[in-house]
Order: structure tokens, then C-alpha cells, then sequence
């Protein structure tokens, strides 16, 4: 038999005990010696062996071979002091799902896995209850650009919990939209569009055809050094693309819009945070000129997992031996998981509190640090996996920033959704006309400097930075 730990006497570490036990064929597999835990005192006729502090002691001490977290909504601090306390020993850890399954009764013993990095970075939002949006999505018709994306996806997969009429999901690649139609084509309510937000008369055609009561903007060119390299093609996506489906969702009689935004939209060094931010000012700009829409937009920074993060890029350099590159050993960003983002995107798209939303990130994450934990949570140590930096890419921060200093934050009625009460200037029609104009012109151009010039002129906190 398997001598079993369970870290957390809570709801969790009683469902574990309980499903072990019931089944005949783990209750034969595991010898549950006792619990971990700060506050509770023991779990029925199981001892709490001790606190978090002490876990390597008691490991040692009765030969725990296999150690379960039973703490759902703990926070990354947590899991470090569990991890940290348990380095030196050598024993098997798993970790139960997110807080949701436990709270909707979905969870079972086979959905406890290894840890891994993003338990370590952001974890499923704790609380979250889909009555809260179904009376606001009843019934409703959702469009999303780029749906194909990280993002685009996960919110198109949360809308379809949802008692929707119909979600929309359009994307520019033939693939990511064939990925969509395997994974939703099964429910009748999912409809696709392959289509470029470029192209506004497109835009303009769909949503007539398909009325859609809110937009998602998802759709945006995010690889910063690729986007140096082209920013003509930034400018197109970022801000003509933003553009084009804002002004369709106005005149097509789209209730809401919600354009997907970044946290490299504050204080930009990148063609695109740059652009990103100036798509932010066009949706501001419309928002305050009619109101039978109402267009807003959410800025959170990286989301785990997704197809630009350095977790997949750090996992495949870790398996092929190393070594694993960082840029600089001080750069740091914010981490969210991406069904945790996607659901707060979604709580933003029916609020009226302002135009700009910020999800709450937490605290930002030293990405040598990420490094050295994913190199360790492989069974490595540092001298079997080199860490060398590789020096800041064109446009690269050493680390980014969610608010501007203007930006007055206030609470919204959801956790960790947050709201900016600060009313910034607006462009008027004239001046958007010459924006539009302006950049349509230097593009064809396909000159960097000249495009890179016209963005500075546009946003003047946006302060270039070369590779070092």
C-alpha cells in the first residue's frame, strides 16, 4: 500500500478521504496516515499531524510516499511554502482540481494530478458562480473575434455554459476555426464565421446577418518582437481591425462591446502595447459619441498556457535538455489563468461602471524564479538544466504595469474585477478621421521608422526600446 498524506483538513481534504475510502479499489491501493493542516485538529478518526511548516518532518518521519494538496482556492504563496517544505524529500505530489469542480460536485479521485507551474501561478477564480450571468446572457447572441485564440476560445467555451441563444465565433484562419467546430460543433447553438476584422464591409455584412447582442473583440497581432519587425501589420489588426468592429457593432445595433485588451497598452515600449493602447482610445472615443452602444474594454496581462507564454516554451527547452532562456534576470510579468480571465472578461462585458476594466493580477512573478520552479517541478535541479539570458528583445519590458498614473481604480461587484472612474480625454470624429487617414497612408509605406513615428505621434508616453 501507498502511504497517502493529505495536505488540507477542509471540504476538499474530506472529499478526498471520502472517496478513498468508499472505493473498495483505493481504499486497498492507499494507507491514509493523517492530515496537514494550520487550524483543524483532525478529520474523523484521522490525526492532523501537524502544520505546513512541518510537512518534511512528518514525511520522513512516516514514510509518506505520496503527498495530495486538498486546498483548492490556496494561493500561490500557500503552494510555494508546501513545495519549499517538501524539497527535500523524496515523495510524489498531486493536487486536487480547481474550486469550481469541488463547489459544482464534479470532482472525483482521478481528476487529482501532478502539480505543475500554473498551480504555482493562478489558479481557477474562487467563488465563481455562473448564476451570476445567466439572467445577463439568457437568451442572448455573443459574437468573438479570434476565436480561434487562447483567449477567444476560453470565452466561447465559458458563453456555452451559459443558457445563450447562439454564439459566434469569428475567426481569419481556416484552422483554428476547423479546431473550434471539433470541439463546439456538437451544440446547435454554435455558429462560426471565417472572416478578417480588417476587412469592415465583412464585419458589417455578419453582423447584420447575425444581429449579435454583445462582441467580444478578441482578435489582435500580440507577439511583440514580430510586431516590431511588421508594425504595418500591428497598426492593420490592432487599430483598424479594432476600429472596423467597433463602428459594426454600432451600426449593425450591437448592445455591447468589449475590446480584449493588455497591460503592455500602459506606458507602451512595443509597437504592440502601442497600438493595442491606441485601439483603447478609438473605443473610449466611440463610446462617448452615441449611446446605443456601449463599448468598453478589459486590460489584464498573461494569461498561463497560452500560445504566446513562456510556460509551453520553458517545458519543451526543459525536455530537450536545456538550457532554458530568459531575456534578463530581473524581468517579471502577471500571471492569470486563462478560464479565470475569460470569466472576468465576460463579468466586465455587462457592467455599466466606466469604459476601462482591469482584472486584479495579483502580484508579478520573477521569471527566473518561474524558471528554476519548472525546472525543479521536472525532476531536475540547476545543475542539471542551465538558465541563460538571452538579453530584452526589441520592445520588451523588464516588467509591465496595469494602470496609468492617472487612473483612479475602484472596486466593481465581482472579485477581482476592478473599474477606472479616471474620464480621459476623447478623440472627436474629425480627429479620428485624420488618424485613420494618417496611418492608412504611412503603412503603405511599409516603413518601420515612419510607422513607429506616426505611433509616437499619437501616443506620446510610448517610449521605444531596442534589444539589448
Amino acid at each position: 500500500m501507498i502511504n497517502i498524506l493529505i495536505i488540507g483538513a477542509g471540504d476538499a481534504g474530506k472529499t478526498v478521504l471520502k472517496e478513498i475510502l468508499e472505493n473498495s479499489t483505493l481504499h486497498r491501493r492507499y494507507n491514509i496516515v493523517g492530515f496537514i493542516d494550520d487550524k483543524e485538529t483532525s478529520v474523523g478518526n484521522y490525526p492532523v499531524l501537524s502544520s505546513i511548516e512541518n510537512v518534511s518532518t512528518v514525511v520522513k518521519s512516516y514514510n509518506i510516499q505520496e503527498v495530495i494538496i486538498a486546498i483548492p482556492s490556496a494561493k500561490r504563496i500557500v503552494i510555494e511554502r508546501i513545495l519549499s517544505s517538501l524539497e527535500s524529500t523524496d515523495v510524489t505530489i498531486k493536487i486536487v482540481p480547481c474550486v469550481l469542480d469541488i463547489i459544482n460536485g464534479h470532482f472525483s479521485m482521478n481528476q487529482i494530478r501532478d502539480i505543475e507551474i500554473t498551480d504555482l501561478l493562478g489558479r481557477e477564480e474562487i467563488g465563481f458562480n455562473e448564476t451570476e450571468l445567466i439572467n445577463l446572457y439568457n437568451n442572448q447572441v455573443v459574437l468573438v473575434t479570434g476565436g480561434g485564440g487562447s483567449i477567444g476560445f476560453e470565452i466561447i467555451k465559458q458563453l456555452l455554459l451559459l443558457p445563450v441563444k447562439k454564439v459566434i465565433a469569428l475567426g481569419h484562419g481556416e484552422n483554428s476555426i476547423y479546431e473550434l467546430i471539433r470541439k463546439f460543433g456538437h451544440d446547435s447553438r454554435f455558429e462560426y464565421i471565417i472572416g478578417d476584422v480588417k476587412d469592415y464591409s465583412k464585419l458589417l455584412h455578419e453582423f447584420n446577418k447575425h444581429k449579435p447582442d454583445r462582441v467580444f473583440h478578441a482578435a489582435a497581432h500580440k507577439h511583440v518582437p514580430l510586431m516590431e519587425k511588421f508594425p504595418d501589420e500591428a497598426v492593420k489588426n490592432n487599430i483598424f481591425g479594432t476600429y472596423n468592429c467597433a463602428l459594426a457593432s454600432i451600426k449593425s445595433g450591437v448592445k455591447r462591446f468589449n475590446l480584449v485588451s493588455t497591460d503592455k497598452a500602459v506606458n507602451p515600449t512595443s509597437v504592440m502595447g502601442t497600438t493595442k493602447r491606441i485601439g483603447e482610445i478609438l473605443v473610449h472615443s466611440l463610446n462617448s459619441m452615441q449611446t446605443s452602444c456601449k463599448l468598453s474594454f478589459t486590460r489584464f496581462g498573461n494569461v498561463l498556457g497560452s500560445k504566446g507564454s513562456v510556460v509551453p516554451l520553458f517545458k519543451k527547452q526543459i525536455s530537450d535538455g536545456g538550457p532554458v532562456t530568459v531575456t534578463h534576470p530581473e524581468i517579471t510579468r502577471y500571471f492569470m489563468s486563462i478560464p479565470e480571465a475569460a470569466r472576468l472578461v465576460l463579468k466586465a462585458g455587462v457592467l455599466d461602471d466606466g469604459d476601462l476594466y482591469i482584472l486584479e493580477m495579483g502580484d508579478p512573478i520573477k521569471i527566473k524564479d518561474l524558471a528554476d520552479r519548472m525546472i525543479s517541478l521536472s525532476g531536475y535541479s540547476k545543475e542539471d538544466i542551465d538558465v541563460v539570458f538571452t538579453g530584452l528583445r526589441a520592445g520588451e519590458k523588464l516588467y509591465e504595469e496595469l494602470l496609468t498614473k492617472s487612473d483612479e481604480i475602484v472596486e466593481t461587484g465581482y472579485d477581482r474585477l476592478l473599474v477606472s472612474r479616471h474620464r480621459e480625454a476623447y478623440l472627436k470624429a474629425e480627429e479620428i478621421e485624420e488618424l485613420l487617414n494618417s496611418f492608412k497612408e504611412v503603412c503603405e509605406t511599409y516603413d518601420p521608422d515612419l510607422i513607429k513615428k506616426e505611433l509616437k505621434k499619437w501616443v506620446t508616453e510610448y517610449q521605444e526600446v531596442l534589444c539589448l
